[in-house]
């Protein structure tokens, strides 16, 4: 079975960055009972605060447990501890009674990975070399991190994160001894499938934290219920709705959850404990409804608390600005460890202010230039000021005017100068994107990320993103569309957009998937040429989407093509996809080869390992591909996924063919029950009905099918399932729907 939850030994690569007069590493012990584990993490505690004090008044403590806990788009003014009054979250302010409170912290960027990146570096963006969600990979070999470096002291290191955004592949898995990032991507169903529950994550991290209290460990633990789409749990449902605030609260009790395991376990006197968001939520409040593209205080200003070990400095609030890269050094003050020169943050125990300089806090989004074709935006935040230069620069009094709505740049020049000046000292960095890889786009458009990949480094006058808003609303909306399966008024409304402006590619991107989606195949193929011919970058994800159309159209010389110019970027969708074009030729032998391809690539998951299962029931082989199946469904037990699209569907076409029909009857019911758009699950399954003599359960079957997804596709199935069963008339009636609905979808 591959290993997607990786753990590796603590042994001996060098990494070019480390301090040549760091110690040595040290090696786990080996495995001991619970009440021996939880007997010398006790004496650990004992041992833990000694010898020396670090700035604050905060006594050093080396070999303390190290926790960053991160809440993925949350937003300091949407906690009651920051004066909030609308939601509840008793957990976080029981947290907070034992911390410091940080009231002015900021993130460097408000998009998710640059975000979290500064978090494990103590380095801005465009030191570190995160620029963006995508089209950027960390180099942890050749930058410092904080997992390397603690350990080099001898810490295990671990991290189970929530979101694909933080996949392993960002470059954030490799630092790490064990990085849990099974968030089971799922074709063809809700953009949820691209995240995980935050107590399905906290499991993974208890019981990590469970194998390693007894010895000096850092782990990472991220939960990304605030961020969209919006979907809280009862209560927080009923009180709050499908709302942010609802998402908020509902991160309240899983915070809660793991905190309580670490006390259980020992670990939370004795350890740093950080809790913060990576970045905040527009709401609207500048124009944005979500993040990444402005720079003003509500994606910006997030919260920061810090437990310290023992009871030092309990319930202090601290109002001088701090930023995400003074999480770092802040740990290695409390360890009693030099922080590496790299590092560009300053401890928290050491920002009073008392004979330094005023503190100045950067800001950046690439993401306008990188994703929509507009200018990037950086700001810096000095004391009560925030200057934001673009096109045509800002400047806010964030005491007097928190809401950032009264642009002073015009009668505060001489301040907006000071700044403008204090930017320019900040290096620019790299900033040009290297190609997507994983159908990275496609995954993080699904969680409402909008825009594709371009390089426009060179490019000048570039449009104010402020005076662009419009065409952002524009897209949303036609998002939204898409997700509710609006056809009609998706496609109206992205072909609005691409006229008025032709250079926009996640507006091309979305209208070929649109276009597939609606059972337009041969015009998703246009947009998707389309897409390739404006890029001045190359884009495998989208590559390979048009193969995929290409192969349904039965071009196979092109769909094969498209496979070959994207196996190396893309490595498991290019073999599932020349997989499947040897499928269409009957040649078996390639198709297996192939498949086992597909599951044998880098942090494969479930999906991926039953392509080889579709190959086995093509080549008239449904006992191996029940095997298959077999092995799937345990690789999803290992990673805690509660479904997997195709599985069950797959396992009922072999268990028919094998003749064990009441078997497969139950095998593609759990299929409906669980992904109840997968189409060919309800043919299948009618076709059951009509050998047992159940001609009204054929009726029901196909009726159900078409409520759970009404496109021209699924009318056109029912028409040809009729078809073969001999059933003419009903033929002919689905198929005039068919026919009817194409023409709603291209005739809005």
């Amino acid at each position: 079975m591959v290993e997607t939850q990786r753990e590796r030994g603590q042994g001996g690569e060098e990494r070019r960055w480390a301090d040549g007069a760091l110690a040595g590493g040290g090696q786990r012990p080996t495995a001991v009972s619970a009440a021996v584990r939880v007997a010398a993490a006790v004496l650990l505690g004992l041992l833990a605060v000694s010898c020396g004090r670090a700035q604050g008044g905060v006594p050093t403590s080396p070999k303390a447990p190290v926790i960053l806990i991160s809440i993925d788009t949350l937003r300091a003014d949407h906690l009651p501890a920051y004066g909030y009054t609308k939601i509840r979250t008793p957990f976080i302010d029981a947290f907070i009674k034992d911390s410091w409170l940080f009231e002015n912290a900021y993130t460097p960027c408000p998009m998710t990975l640059p975000a979290h990146t500064t978090m494990l570096t103590g380095e801005l963006p465009p030191e570190h070399g995160v620029r963006n969600n995508l089209g950027f990979v960390f180099d942890g070999d050749h930058h410092f991190n904080l997992p390397f470096y603690l350990k080099k002291q001898g810490y295990a290191t671990g991290a189970a994160v929530s979101s694909y955004v933080l996949r392993y592949e960002t470059g954030l898995g490799h630092i790490f001894d064990y990085y849990d990032d099974s968030v089971g991507p799922t074709p063809g169903v809700d953009s949820v499938r691209y995240r995980r529950p935050g107590d399905k994550t906290e499991i993974f991290a208890r019981d990590w934290i469970a194998k390693h209290a007894s010895e000096p460990f850092f782990f990472f633990f991220h939960i990304y219920e605030p961020h969209r789409p919006w979907d809280p749990p009862e209560p927080f449902k009923s009180l709050y709705g499908a709302t942010y605030d609802g998402g908020v609260a509902s991160a309240d009790p899983i915070i809660g959850t793991f905190l309580e395991d670490l006390k259980k376990l020992g670990v939370y006197d004795r350890a740093i404990v950080v809790l913060v968001g990576d970045h905040g939520e527009g709401l609207g409040d500048h124009g944005e409804e979500q993040h990444s593209i402005l720079l003003y205080r509500d994606v910006l200003h997030v919260p920061m608390i810090v437990k310290f070990p023992g009871e030092f400095g309990a319930g202090r609030r601290i109002s001088v600005p701090a930023q995400l890269s003074d999480i770092v050094p802040t740990v290695d003050a409390v360890l009693g460890l030099p922080t590496p020169k790299e590092v560009s943050g300053t401890s928290l125990l050491d920002i009073d202010g008392k004979g330094r300089a005023v503190r100045v806090i950067f800001g950046e989004t690439l993401f306008p230039r990188l994703q929509l074709g507009w200018s990037d935006l950086r700001s810096v935040i000095e004391n009560r000021y925030q200057y934001i230069y673009g096109p045509r620069p800002e400047l806010y009094d964030m005491v007097a005017d928190p809401a950032e709505k009264h642009d002073l740049i015009g009668s505060q020049a001489a301040v907006a100068a000071r700044l403008a000046e204090a930017l320019k000292r900040y290096p620019t960095g790299n900033e040009k994107p290297s190609p997507v890889d994983e159908e990275t786009l496609r995954k993080l458009a699904a969680l409402g990320y909008i825009g594709g990949l371009r390089d426009n480094s060179a490019a000048t006058n570039l449009p104010n993103p402020v005076d662009n808003l419009k065409y952002l609303q524009r897209m949303q909306d036609a998002w939204t569309f898409a997700d509710d399966r609006k056809y009609p008024q998706a496609i109206e409304s992205l072909r609005s957009i691409v006229k008025d402006d032709p250079g926009m590619l996640d507006a091309w991107i979305k209208l070929g998937e649109v276009l597939s989606d609606a059972g337009l195949p041969q015009e998703s193929a246009v947009a998707y040429r389309e897409v390739l011919r404006r890029s001045s970058i190359p884009l495998p994800d989208i590559d390979v989407a048009l193969g995929f159309v290409e192969l349904g159209l039965k071009q196979l010389d092109e769909a094969e093509a498209a496979g070959r110019r994207s196996v190396n970027l893309l490595p498991t969708k290019a073999h599932e996809l020349l997989a499947r074009v040897a499928m269409a030729r009957g040649d078996f032998a390639t198709a297996e080869n192939e498949a086992q391809a597909a599951a044998g690539s880098r942090n494969p998951q479930p999906s991926a390992v039953l392509v080889m299962a579709e190959v086995k029931l093509k080549a008239g082989k449904p006992a191996e591909a029940l095997q298959v199946v077999e092995q799937a469904e345990t690789f999803a037990k290992e990673l805690r996924l509660p479904s997997v699209y195709n599985l069950d569907y797959l396992r009922g076409d072999a268990l028919a063919r094998l003749n064990r029909v009441p078997e497969a009857e139950a095998a593609f019911q759990r299929e409906i029950a669980a992904f109840p758009a997968h189409s060919q699950t309800y043919a299948n399954l009618a076709v059951i009905r009509f050998i047992q003599g159940d001609r009204a359960g054929v009726d029901h079957l196909m009726d159900e099918m078409a409520r759970a997804n009404p496109t021209s596709q699924t009318y056109l199935l029912a028409a040809s399932t009729y078809e073969s069963l001999g059933e003419k008339a009903q033929s002919d009636v689905w198929r005039r729907r068919g026919e009817a609905a194409e023409k709603r979808v291209t005739q809005p």
